[in-house]
């Protein structure tokens, strides 16, 4: 084996050829990068170029296609692969048998130290440092060691197999679990959407409410407003007849039909129509809307400062009129502007200045309209324009 390693090492490198291995025309056998570094070694970098064989010094031409013309040995490196498999099997025959060779005494492995538990010779026994421990027939301890070895695997494997299973079962648990959570995901999506638009469609209810109350109450003061305004202007008509008639034939023919009219409106003896507070209730449309709500559990964050102002006022107003007349709004409309007034004018001291009481903007007991929040200030001097000063004075 050693001779054919020899003629299969190549010349420059003295190792094993290896693949490629290229084939000169002298018909000696060099490894292709050893090839590689004889060119560069002699300046050959030409794909024309020439250079010389490292064993027989021969001038070898590439003839135009360079390293590659060379022609490659297709059998040498067959052998070479054989020769490679049968020195592994040596290799590994040889260390088989030195793994069974006491290192000592080059004696065969044929007992077993059962005190330190490793193979020994029967030189180790006798006279090595084994000669006073137990010990028993190397093959008798294999066999009894192999059998348990084989017992310890069953073992784990029907453990493993087990643990397969139980694996299997929770992954398909974990499955389950994923589906179950994207399918609850799903149904509280579909069913938020729904209480969304149900809520939306609440929203859109009351506020065509509000805007039919609206109508209705501002039709009634319309009307109130005709009444008003029709005595007003016959008056001024009769003051304009009277100060401004150019003749008395003049003032016979209006005054007959003024006359008509006084009669006409004399006739319904009516009183006419006192100005009352008749504003549209906030708190009113609040309690519906947030009727069977929670509004304190919808109020996450302090960014609902509104929501959690509301909700606590709300309750305590609840609470406060349990006794009373719950279809008076007065008190939760009075609240709800001054938190709404707190809000928009960013005022500190706001929340404080709530108060349960609703007075009258009519009430004698109040001299001045600085005890009102300013949406009642505005409420007031609209109907003082409205109803005190009548269109056409």
């Amino acid at each position: 084996m050693e001779g054919l390693c020899k003629e299969l090492s190549c010349p420059v490198c003295l190792e094993l050829f290896t693949p490629p291995v290229l084939e000169l025309p002298c018909s000696h056998n060099y490894c292709r990068q050893c090839i590689h570094e004889t060119l560069i070694s002699q300046n050959c970098t030409h794909v024309n170029g020439k250079f010389c064989c490292p064993m027989c010094r021969k001038v070898i031409c590439l003839r135009g296609r360079g390293i590659t013309g060379l022609k490659r040995n297709i059998f040498i490196e067959n052998v070479l692969e054989k020769v490679k498999e049968e020195m592994a099997k040596i290799h590994e025959r040889e260390h088989s048998v030195n793994s069974q060779t006491c290192r000592i005494h080059e004696e065969v492995l044929n007992l077993m130290c059962l005190d330190d538990d490793i193979p020994i010779c029967s030189i180790c026994k006798l006279f090595g440092d084994h000669n006073t421990h137990e010990v028993a027939r190397l093959s008798e301890v294999y066999q009894g060691r192999k059998n348990s070895f084989i017992e310890e695997i069953t073992k784990i494997v029907l453990k493993s197999e087990t643990a397969t299973r139980v694996c299997q079962g929770l992954e398909k648990l974990q499955d389950e679990l994923l589906s179950t959570a994207e399918e609850t995901k799903a149904v509280i999506s579909a069913v938020g959407e729904s209480l969304l638009m149900e809520l939306r469609f609440k929203v859109s209810s009351l506020k065509m409410k509000v805007d039919k109350e609206s109508a209705e109450k501002c039709n009634e003061l319309q009307s109130a407003l005709e009444e008003l305004q029709g005595s007003r202007q016959i008056y001024m008509k009769m003051k304009s007849l009277l100060e401004e008639h150019i003749n008395p034939i003049q003032f016979l023919k209006e005054d007959k039909q003024l006359k008509i009219e006084v009669a006409k409106l004399l006739k319904d003896g009516r009183p006419l129509p006192a100005p009352q507070r008749d504003n549209i209730s906030v708190g009113k449309y609040i309690e519906e809307l947030i009727k069977g709500i929670d509004i304190k559990q919808v109020a996450i964050s302090k960014a609902d400062d509104l929501l959690m102002k509301v909700g606590d006022e709300y309750a305590a107003w609840s609470s406060g009129c349990s006794n009373a007349d719950t279809s008076s709004y007065d008190g939760l409309d009075q609240i709800i502007r001054k938190i709404m007034s707190s809000l928009t004018l960013k005022s500190s001291d706001a929340h404080n200045s709530l108060s349960w009481e609703c007075p009258s903007p009519y009430s004698t007991g109040s001299s001045s309209e600085d005890s009102y929040s300013p949406e009642d200030v505005k409420v007031i001097t609209i109907e003082k324009k409205l109803f005190l000063n009548p269109v056409g004075s």
